[in-house]
């Protein structure tokens, strides 16, 4: 076992649910019944509430003492996740987002492996996409793991409401990255560190059903992408072909913020596609960023207006 763990039939609760929630009261009722709805009974129920203002509260309080409920001011997901992690009792935790939704083997299932191989210190399944009202996107694309999942995690790409951990392999790597203040990548910063200490499995089959939200604001997805980057590469930088990823994956970051930047009507986007161009001379030759950062320069010298770029 990991850390020595050993199981313990007559301690707490073996699976500790930790649900996020912000501002889910349209969805975190149906998420909560498939929690209930689970195989696995020997498990705790346990609702950061990250701030939510739309009568969340009311319905994770109507479940009475099935669930634990924690409410805070907004500090991001990343934060939750970590409260409701130091929150909770279980040796395992499965992670779920507050508009996910499992098949009621899931946690069973997950528990089996994690029981019958000391070795594993991390599950994850099958993902079932959906879009924001539940309907399962039958052709979303989902392909052979990134260049990401492939070089960081061991090839698997979980997704957080699809992952069971150890409580002692978290012990190990420290709780998620609060930097990532909103929703998103925090879990990409994340499992490079668990994939560093365990085993990692996929039970091929799909038992987590992911629901797809709204895009994030551009300035958030954009100020989450150079974060994860420069966090990867203290981190990974001195792995050659870990750092020729992260120095393309960085190109391409400021080109694409030099394009965001020229469309808001700032000409020192400029500055962020020379960046991008010295990234790909300097560091790794990518086509690709340059490419875009070359386009994206003349045209902002040629356009009317920047918001052309």
């Amino acid at each position: 076992m990991l850390n020595g763990e050993k199981e313990d039939m007559n301690g707490p609760a073996t699976v500790s649910v930790v649900i996020p929630l912000y501002n889910g009261a349209s969805v975190i009722k149906e998420t909560i019944e498939s929690v209930l709805a689970q195989t696995w009974t020997d498990r705790e129920i346990t609702v950061i509430d990250d701030g939510s203002t739309d009568g969340s509260a009311e319905i994770v309080k109507a479940f009475g003492a099935r669930t634990r409920y924690y409410a805070f001011e907004n500090g991001g997901v990343a934060k939750a996740r970590n409260r409701g992690i130091a929150l909770s009792r279980g040796r395992y935790i499965a992670l779920l987002d507050h508009d996910d939704l499992w098949a009621p083997t899931k946690l069973a299932k997950q528990v089996a492996m994690l029981r019958a191989r000391p070795e594993i210190g991390m599950v994850t399944t099958g993902i079932v996409h959906m879009n924001r009202y539940g309907q399962h996107l039958e052709n979303f694309q989902t392909g052979p793991p990134s260049e990401f999942y492939q070089l960081f995690v061991k090839g698997f790409g979980p997704t957080p409401s699809a992952v069971m951990i150890r409580r002692s392999v978290i012990h190990q790597v420290g709780g998620f990255d609060e930097r990532f203040g909103s929703a998103g990548l925090d879990d990409h910063e994340f499992w490079p560190r668990v994939a560093q200490q365990c085993e990692i499995v996929l039970i091929d089959e799909p038992l987590t059903y992911h629901r797809h939200g709204e895009d994030k604001p551009p300035q958030v997805e954009l100020g989450h992408r150079i974060l994860l980057n420069e966090a990867l590469l203290q981190r990974f930088g001195h792995e050659d072909d870990k750092r020729r990823y992260l120095m393309k994956e960085r190109a391409v970051y400021f080109a694409d913020m030099g394009k965001w930047r020229l469309q808001q009507g700032d000409l020192g986007g400029r500055a962020d596609l020379l960046s991008a161009l010295r990234c790909c001379v300097r560091e790794v030759w990518s086509w690709k960023a340059a490419r875009r950062a070359m386009s994206r320069m003349v045209r902002s010298y040629f356009s009317f207006t920047t918001k052309r770029v």
